[in-house]
């Protein structure tokens, strides 16, 4: 994982069972993954999220659309199902 990317996104066994949230909160990014295609951008996310920053914020979405909204949702899934 980039420098930036564990700056804004953790992975970690202790939190949500190891789903990605954003760093510092228990926001799962399948969460925001979901806002983001439901239409949300930075300026509504901060409105629904305002303790997470703005930097943060548009980081994961930015992550978010050169991966591919489905192309995640598709790996957590995966991810989700491997762990049961």
């Amino acid at each position: 994982m980039s420098s930036n990317l564990n700056k804004y996104i953790v992975i970690d066994n202790q939190i949500l069972g190891g789903t990605p949230v954003i760093a510092g909160t228990r926001i799962p990014i399948e969460r925001i993954a979901s806002l983001v295609k439901q239409g949300y951008n930075s300026d509504t996310l901060k409105d629904e999220y305002p303790h997470v920053g703005v930097k943060k914020i548009q980081y994961i979405i930015s992550t978010l659309m050169s991966v591919g909204l489905d192309e995640f949702e598709k790996k957590q899934k995966v991810q989700i199902t491997a762990r049961w």
